[in-house]
């Protein structure tokens, strides 16, 4: 068992899980410059990253993990 001593808890809006945005479709085709590809990686990287941390942040307060 692992109590933990919270001061605040923070609304109830902050800690709900991050929802996953839709992909790109299976059909079709782009030809993207490689500085704009660099760019997108590097944005849904960042996404990732900060869901995670959401998602961490919610199952510490919670106790619950994000699916």
């Amino acid at each position: 068992m692992v109590v933990r001593t919270v001061k605040e808890t923070p609304k109830a809006e902050l800690l709900l899980c991050p929802v996953a945005p839709v992909g790109l479709p299976a059909q079709g085709e782009a030809e993207i410059p490689p500085a704009w590809r660099a760019a997108i990686i590097r944005l849904a990287k960042s996404r990732a990253e900060v869901a995670d941390q959401l998602g961490r942040l919610v199952a510490w307060h919670t106790g619950e993990t994000c699916l």
